[in-house]
Order: structure tokens, then sequence, then C-alpha cells
């Protein structure tokens, strides 16, 4: 059997190069560049990053750079990041693939697939988030131009991995490509992602009993519900805070969430972490009375199994990919409901009957992934196309 030689990009780990590393992109990626010694035995990898970012990550695994040729070289610091990525690029990886040997690229976030690449190339599907809501938040001329080159990526694509059956079926929908081409493979956890209570949390200065939320004010994360259910839930039970992690004084959109927890006199009864390490992040769910995520969309919704890995009980919606990923095992509630999510959160913070059941459910629903699993069969549909 002739063995294909894949070309991994190794970007999304890199400081600098968009906000991928310590988010989910990041997550999904390292699990992915760890997992190399998982490949069938007719794929061999090489890894690939930019050498005009940070790059300790990569290197620790062997990664190799991109090669700029000079004119390349000379002109990269006078063009913008997005022509760059898009004029630039494509020239520069066809010419490291061909000089390589490389026979198939495989990008971990079609995001980062420069548009108008002519060397064959798989791609992994996160979300369409902004072909779904184009004509409510993605409307601009700008963020039309990005969704054509989503589209155009997605469509010259070999292959598509997408991570939930929820987003292949935006993607077959939005880009409007052949279904068969389109595998889904979810997420998984990292089986040392476990439940922890041992890491202190000293420097968060942390309420005893609180709710945890993760991921963001955006508003697909829904900060409406997430703010008036609390309120609602504080009146019943004042001795429980919400706690929030994330770098959320950093957002652009933090004045008018600072207005929103005065508007509803949150201001002391909500910690905001800013970030957190992996460590710190599974304690917290540990901790957690509840894990409260009412977001609108997710493409797959990593923070609902790494909730219920380490037994927080989770309250979240019944949109997009998350009752794939909960199953029965979480309270699921429909966002065109909000009145049931302070319900819920009052009921099931006064029974610790229903928050124990929730926790052993979660625990056995998150046992069905894992990244190993995600690996293999990642790498088994690269090959069957390669």
């Amino acid at each position: 059997m002739a063995t294909t030689k894949l070309g991994l990009d190794l970007r999304p780990l890199q400081a600098g190069f968009k906000a991928h590393k310590e988010r989910g992109i990041g997550v999904y990626t390292h699990a992915l560049a760890t997992r190399i010694g998982l490949l069938p035995s007719n794929l061999q990898a090489t890894s690939f990053y930019d050498p005009h970012y940070e790059s300790s990550e990569p290197l620790k695994y062997g990664a190799t750079e991109y090669r700029f040729g000079a004119i390349s070289r000379a002109l990269r610091p006078y063009m913008k990041e997005y022509i760059r990525q898009h004029l630039l690029m494509p020239r520069v990886i066809k010419q490291t693939a061909k000089t390589l040997g490389v026979d198939i690229m495989f990008f971990p976030t079609h995001l980062d697939t420069p548009g108008g690449l002519s060397i064959p190339y798989a791609v992994t599907a996160h979300d369409m988030i902004h072909a779904v809501f184009r004509d409510k938040y993605y409307s601009t001329f700008k963020h039309r131009i990005f969704i054509a080159k989503q589209i155009e990526v997605l469509k010259k694509a070999r292959l598509v991995i997408a991570i939930s059956n929820h987003t292949k079926k935006d993607v077959v929908k939005y880009a409007n490509i052949n279904p068969d081409k389109v595998v889904v493979v979810h997420n998984g956890i990292d089986p040392d992602f476990l439940p922890e209570t041992s890491v202190p949390l000293d420097r968060f200065k942390l309420p005893e009993k609180f709710i945890l939320n993760v991921g963001g004010i955006d508003w697909r994360k829904n900060v409406n519900v997430l703010l008036n259910s609390f309120a609602v839930l504080n009146k019943t039970y004042p001795d429980i805070y919400l706690v929030l992690t994330g770098q959320i004084k950093n957002d652009p959109l933090y004045p008018r969430f600072k207005r929103m927890l005065k508007e509803r006199s949150l201001e002391n009864r909500v910690t905001m972490t800013g970030f957190v390490t992996r460590e710190e992040l599974a304690t917290l769910y540990s901790r957690a009375l509840l894990f409260f995520y009412p977001s609108e969309y997710e493409g797959f919704g990593l923070p609902v199994l790494e909730a219920m890995t380490c037994g927080a009980p989770v309250i979240s919606t019944n949109r997009s990919s998350i009752p794939e990923v909960a199953g029965s095992a979480a309270c699921l509630l429909d966002p065109d409901e909000p009145d049931s999510f302070s319900e819920a959160l009052i009921r099931i913070a006064g029974s610790a009957d229903e928050r124990k059941r929730l926790s052993n459910a979660g625990r056995e629903q998150a046992k069905l992934f894992s990244w190993d699993k995600c690996a293999k069969e990642t790498w088994k549909a690269i090959a069957s196309v390669s």
C-alpha cells in the first residue's frame, strides 16, 4: 500500500496567530498534534508552523517552518494580515508542500485555509456561525467577503471533517456541497481532564457556593438569559454567586456587560476570574454547584462536555449541537422560553438529589467522547481520500 504524506497546519497553536491557541480550536489542534502516533500505516505526517509567530508549541511536536521564499519574506512586512493570509500564504503553502513531497494538507479549522489554495487539502469545520447568522449579525460587506471565502474553501476541500451532525447539516446547507464529502467526527476530552478539587484557587477569591459559566459574553452566549436567570435565582438563594471565566474585561462588549450587571444590581454577585489554566478550569467545574450554559449556537459545545466530565450538573439549551453532546444527561431548555431557565436554576440549586442525578448521568455521557477516538477517526477519514 502506497504511503501518503500528510501536512498538518499547526498555526492554531501559535500565540499571535489569531486567537486560537487558548480557545477551542487550539484545544482541538493540540489534541490531534499529540496523537500523530495514531496515524494509520498508510499515512505519514509532517507538521508546519509560521516562523513569524511565537512557535514554542509547534516545535514541541517537531514542526517544520513554512518556506517563505525571498520574495515572500520581502513582501510580508508590507501586507496587512488578511492580505498575507489570502494572497501570500497560498503560494507559500503550495511551495512548501511541493518541496517536501506533501500529498495532502490538513487544516484544523477551515477558517485558516487560504482561499485559492491549489493543492489537495482537508479541513475541519467547527461551525458555520457567520453564514447561519449573516443577515442578523454578520451583514457588513467585510463579513460577506469573509463568508464567501469560507464557502469557497469548503467547496474546494477534498474532505470536510464536521465536529457534530449539526455542523455537518450547516456545512451542507450553506456551502451547498455533497454530504458524502462531509464526515462527522466528534470532539473529545483529555483523559487527564478529571474531577479535581485540590488545585488552589485562592487567587480568584471565590465564594463558597457558585454557578459557573465559561465561553465569553458575545451575543450567542445568551448573556441576557444568563444574567436575568441568575438575578431571579439570587432572590431565593442570596448565598449563591456567579463565576465567569475568560478574558471578559478585554472584550469589546465588556462596557455593555458592566451596564447589564448594574441594571440588575449584580455588580457584587459576579466574579470574573480572567484566564484560567486547564487545571484550574477542571477544579472550577468540580467545585461548581451548577454549570449554566444558555448558549444559542455551538458547533460542538466543548464546555458542556468538560463540565459533565468533572461532574458538574449542567443546565443548557436544546439548540444546535448541544443535545448531541449532552444527550439526556443535562437539563436542556428552549431559549425562546427564558423563564424556564430561572425555574430550573432554583429547582436544581435547591435539590441535592437532582444535582447528584445530573452529575452521575453527565459523567457517564462524557465517557462516550475521547480525543483518541477523534484522532483515529480523523486520520482514517483523511487516509480514505488521499
